[in-house]
């Protein structure tokens, strides 16, 4: 008997001594809770908490609301078994069959947006893996083991690809970042004309959707602009009933930013400066008596009044600048004579 022979027959000697041994052990014996008398088997299947099971609900519309409460919780399968016992309780209701329909497909639609963020989290790192060992490889160019773990992270990628296109194209409509993350993937790998079609075909949808969502952006944006400037215009009005025509013009200047070529607008800050300019005018001769009658102090708090009203006027702007040279000169001339009276 040659030595392979007589550790065949070792081999299957421990084989069979093993099944012996299984096949004398006693079959486990299932362990249940005690009944308790008095107990219908539906109370004991609702104190049967540890087992996941659920105390049917009093009404189609519990079961409905558990249902959804569970759902987003992420406990699916509970929503489900709450429905269905609502169903044995109310089968003539078409409200739980619609429910049971509708978790079902969210069900499933929220497993496939897991497992493709799982598909697409394990594609990104061995995409970033590869790049390191191409790097390391540089490093260690005669390194057959380096090389092999490059080829073979590589296979493991590449046989990805078909699961990142399906990944795009279905998420395209519903998931636009996942879907770019998967595209920018499987365009690396794609690998056959057909390939390439599809996630060109997906690419377009996904510039598309871009675009429109641009536009509702653009959209959005404008009819708040013209919320914002109605709202503004009201403002003014309301300013302007009250005499405060100043109010009301920086007002109207928010509105221009916002709406600059509005026609109401031009006509409220039109009315608002013809209504200023007898003011205006009147503290501009005001300031001039004061000035003349050597009052500085007061023609300068007049005159800044006045510019209050119109910022933008040069006129009461040198008005200003001009009782402020001449008051600083009669300063410094009072602290001139100060300083000599000191010294003498």
């Amino acid at each position: 008997m040659t030595r392979r022979t007589a550790a065949l027959g070792l081999i299957g000697g421990l084989l069979l001594a093993a099944c012996a041994m299984v096949e004398d052990r006693p079959a486990p014996v299932e362990e249940r809770p005690p009944r308790v008398e008095g107990r219908s088997a539906t109370d004991e299947g609702a104190a049967a908490s540890g087992r996941g099971l659920i105390k049917p609900p009093a009404s189609a519309d519990e079961a409905i609301g558990i249902a959804g409460d569970l759902a987003e919780r992420g406990r699916w399968q509970d929503a489900l078994d709450v429905i269905d016992a609502a169903a044995l309780r109310f089968p003539d209701d078409a409200r739980l069959g619609e429910a049971r329909e509708r978790l079902q497909a969210q069900r499933l639609q929220t497993e496939r947006l897991l497992e493709d963020q799982i598909l697409v989290g394990d594609a990104e790192n061995q995409y970033a893996k590869i790049a390191l060992l191409e790097k390391l490889s540089a490093a260690k160019p005669d390194d057959l083991v380096l090389a092999s773990r490059r080829l073979f992270s590589k296979e493991i990628l590449a046989g990805k690809v078909e699961d990142l296109t399906r990944c795009c194209e279905y998420h395209a409509s519903t998931d636009a970042a996942l879907a770019r993350r998967c595209l920018r993937l499987a365009s690396h790998l794609a690998n056959t004309p057909e390939l390439e079609q599809r996630l060109a075909k997906v690419g377009d949808q996904l510039a598309a959707s871009e675009q429109l969502a641009a536009e509702r952006r653009r959209s959005s944006l404008k009819k708040e602009r013209e919320l914002r400037a109605r709202v503004l215009l009201e403002a003014a009005r309301a300013a302007i009933q009250a005499n405060d025509y100043r109010r009301a013009l920086d007002i109207l200047d928010q509105v221009a930013e916002l709406q600059p070529d509005d026609r109401e607008l031009h006509g409220l800050r039109e009315e608002a400066s013809l209504m200023i300019s007898p003011q205006v005018e009147a503290l501009v001769k005001l300031g001039d008596r004061l000035y003349l009658d050597e009052q500085l102090d007061a023609a300068l708090a007049t005159w800044r009044a006045a510019l209050d009203l119109r910022p933008e006027d040069e006129d009461i702007q040198s008005r200003i600048e001009r009782a402020e040279t001449v008051l600083n000169r009669l300063g410094a001339l009072r602290r001139e004579q100060q300083g000599a009276e000191k010294s003498q």
